[in-house]
């Protein structure tokens, strides 16, 4: 009995846990359109599915048939078997979905808690078979695979269906407004907007207020009864208020068809999904208590009782679970990468690609294109001017930079919302199973695609990343059908002892991917705060690039310095620390690079000193950081195969030149940041002291090794000291150089 109150104690923390771990992934549902079109602060977008969620989870229809006898057929099982699957359940989707989380890959808890049930059943099933010495033919018995195959198929059918109908409609909807979005909006912009409105509602209705236990059975049929009436008289009257708001407040319309499926999806996610969640160990709670009422042991006590019987969850367990998951929404850093990944996919323009291209990507693009050659033959030269025409972007004003523009428009945005709803409300009215998941962001690829989204510069990567997202989602149903299979089997066979030891282990799991994924988001964050100063308005652009190399300067005159006296001393934590530092600076030069050209297309023709700055800038940090990487590699290398130098006077030379090049890292820093009181010649000076001095060595090194023969090792390391350190003082006297040249030609006059 004790061990008993133990497991469900466990279920219902996890159940906890769950719901955060869950909603971190499932947020990508309700929240890629709102973020991605930029239609409100993210303050604003939070708060309106935080609002969603809580309401959501209060009118919630309660717990969903797979985790009481859509996988399963749980009258074959007894009380002990039971929990041992649902704790394999709850064990395994934890730890399935918090590496998606990390990963930032949306996947579908609906699928994830079917294979989960199924995998650990099936094993369970086959366990208690064997030990009641039944044949073989009755291990089939224990799992309900029509209800499960239905499920399945109705899942991943909706995907191709989602895909194409937002292909499809946000093809049409691009044609009829165009990417001038604000030429039609006065015109039609009301009337598409209340359409949208009403689609919502209709969502709402169905998807939404579905066999919730807040409104009673006649008001349910009512609404149901009267759905077309209610539906003409929504677009009626939201068509109306939101043509006054138009003229009268200046409201884009569009923006609050956004807001309102943000809601609506975050309310229908709370009100459904929210069971994916909780819905097994609130069943487990419930069958301890009727087990527990029962006086029959628990492995004799069979779960007749979850066949007969609806399982409802308590409404103050739905608040308390709508709460949890609105805390997470508003605090979770794992939430927030998954919706990056959704909205780097379908963003409109250019950017940074997280994904790599592979075979599959380049096969799939090159054949698009083909096909576009064929069929630009067939389709008549007026038609595809007309097209052209409605897919024609904006032009960029000039001189102007843009580092945070929306991922797409409100247009896209609205569509994405509207179909999603459509699609998951006649599912639901049709019983029809499929992933809120895999809904939302197929419906985003098809209208990312439609809108040409992927061009020639992105596609390769774009399609990589839809593909890496959807095989996770068959990644997703094997491991979590297998994982839960092996974990059903050591809390079988290791009884309490395993139990104890397994959930440990995944507590412990948990605790540390959360530190990692703690200091990975630091490092990004790190990486992000390097280009922050190009948002800064009251510096013109030649100052931010020479604010960043200035900061670029400094991180790896501090990396310098800690090589050599690694070096020095033979600190391998030292060259540790500098060999990551610089890591995370080629990484900054490769985004840096990335950020100069898009920048360089903004620019005036007649901007030479500008664009200069632009593309030199970000040429010496990646100079520099790769002459100082070589150097960290090769001192690294040596003293962590615990070679050691034995030239004394080599290590005094490297005391000389670090103070040196100390002095020299300084010099250049000052007269990046107080440019007006430099002059390059006192610079030059310095930098032919520093030259000498190493040219000067570097000979007498060659000297050496001719005369005294050290390891060819040793020798390597001792020459590339000094090649490499004469490349980058040659790169920091040419940084000094240009920014002194290019603020006395700004002198008379402010480039902004």
């Amino acid at each position: 009995m004790d061990f008993f109150i133990f497991v469900i104690g466990i279920l219902l923390l996890l159940a906890a846990i769950d719901l955060i771990v869950g909603v971190s992934n499932d947020a990508v549902n309700f929240l890629n359109s709102a973020i991605g079109s930029r239609v409100a602060s993210y303050r604003t977008i939070i708060l309106i599915a935080v609002a969603g969620i809580i309401i959501g989870s209060v009118f919630s229809s309660g717990i969903m048939e797979i985790a009481r006898k859509g996988v399963f057929y749980p009258q074959h099982f007894t009380f002990e078997v039971i929990l041992i699957v649902f704790l394999a359940v709850m064990l395994t989707d934890i730890v399935l979905l918090d590496i998606f989380n990390s990963l930032g890959l949306p996947t579908s808890t609906t699928v994830s808690i079917i294979f989960e049930l199924l995998g650990s059943s099936l094993m369970a099933g086959i366990l208690f078979s064997i030990a009641k010495n039944e044949s073989i033919n009755d291990i089939w018995k224990y799992i309900n695979f029509e209800s499960t195959h239905n499920i399945v198929s109705g899942i991943f059918l909706s995907v191709l269906i989602a895909f194409t109908a937002g292909a499809m409609v946000q093809y049409f909807c691009r044609l009829l407004f165009t990417f001038q979005i604000e030429d039609k909006l006065n015109k039609i912009g009301a009337s598409f907007s209340g359409a949208g409105i009403t689609s919502i509602v209709y969502f709402l209705l169905i998807k939404g207020l579905k066999g919730t236990t807040i409104l009673t059975k006649e008001t349910s049929q009512w609404i149901v009864d009267n759905t077309w009436a209610i539906l003409c008289a929504i677009f009626v009257v939201s068509t109306l208020i939101l043509l006054v708001m138009q003229r009268t407040m200046k409201v884009n319309p569009m923006k609050i068809v956004v807001l309102a499926g943000t809601f609506s999806l975050a309310m229908a996610f709370a009100g459904n999904d929210l069971v994916n969640f909780i819905g097994v160990p609130i069943t487990g709670l419930l069958a301890y208590q009727n087990w527990s009422a029962s006086g029959i042991p628990a492995n004799e006590y069979y779960m007749d009782y979850l066949v007969g019987n609806d399982v409802i969850v308590p409404n103050y367990m739905l608040l308390i679970s709508g709460v949890i998951m609105g805390l997470t929404i508003w605090f979770s850093a794992k939430a927030k990468k998954v919706t990056e990944t959704e909205v780097s996919l379908g963003r409109q323009d250019e950017g940074d690609e997280r994904f790599k291209p592979n075979a599959v990507s380049r096969s799939i693009v090159n054949s698009s294109l083909t096909f576009s050659k064929i069929f630009g033959i067939i389709i008549p030269t007026s038609l595809t001017q007309r097209y052209n025409t409605s897919f024609e972007k904006k032009k960029l004003k000039e001189a102007t930079i843009t580092q945070d523009a929306p991922a797409f428009d409100l247009l896209r945005a609205s569509v994405n919302l509207v179909i999603a709803s459509i699609i998951i409300a006649w599912a639901t009215s049709n019983k029809l199973p499929l992933s809120t998941t895999y809904v939302s962001f197929m419906v985003a690829m098809g209208s990312s695609l439609a809108d040409k989204a992927w061009g020639r510069e992105s596609a390769v990567y774009r399609v990589a990343g839809v593909l890496s997202v959807i095989g996770g989602w068959f990644i997703t149903a094997l491991i979590a059908f297998s994982v839960s299979s092996i974990f059903a089997l050591i809390l079988y066979k290791g009884g309490q002892t395993g139990t104890i030891i397994l959930t440990t282990i995944v507590f412990a799991y948990l605790i540390v991917s959360h530190i990692r994924f703690s200091q990975k988001e630091k490092k990004s964050k790190k990486n992000k705060d390097r280009l922050k100063v190009l948002e800064n308005e009251d510096m013109n652009t030649v100052q931010k690039y020479q604010s960043l190399v200035s900061g670029a300067i400094s991180e790896i005159a501090t990396s310098y310095n800690m090589i050599l006296n690694g070096l020095i001393s033979g600190d391998i934590a030292k060259l540790e620390l500098a060999n990551k530092t610089l890591l995370d600076l080629e990484e900054h030069s490769y985004n840096l690079r990335n950020n100069s050209i898009r920048y360089l297309k903004s620019l005036q023709m007649n901007d030479k000193q500008t664009a200069q700055a632009i593309v030199l800038s970000s040429d010496f940090i990646q100079d520099l950081t790769q002459s100082t990487k070589f150097l960290s590699d090769e001192a690294l290398f040596y003293i962590k195969n615990l070679h050691t130098i034995t030239d004394n006077d080599f290590l005094k030379d490297l005391e000389k030149l670090n103070h040196k090049m100390e002095y020299f890292f300084n010099l250049i820093l000052v007269s990046l940041e107080q440019t007006e009181h430099e002059d390059f010649e006192n610079i030059r000076k310095e930098r032919n002291k520093v030259r000498s001095f190493i040219n000067d060595n570097l000979d007498l090194q060659i000297f050496n090794i001719n005369k005294e023969k050290p390891s060819t090792k040793e020798g390597v390391l001792q020459t590339n000291v000094f090649l490499q350190s004469r490349d980058i003082q040659a790169v920091l006297t040419r940084i000094s150089k240009m920014y002194l040249k290019l603020y006395e030609e700004r002198m008379p006059k402010t480039i902004k």
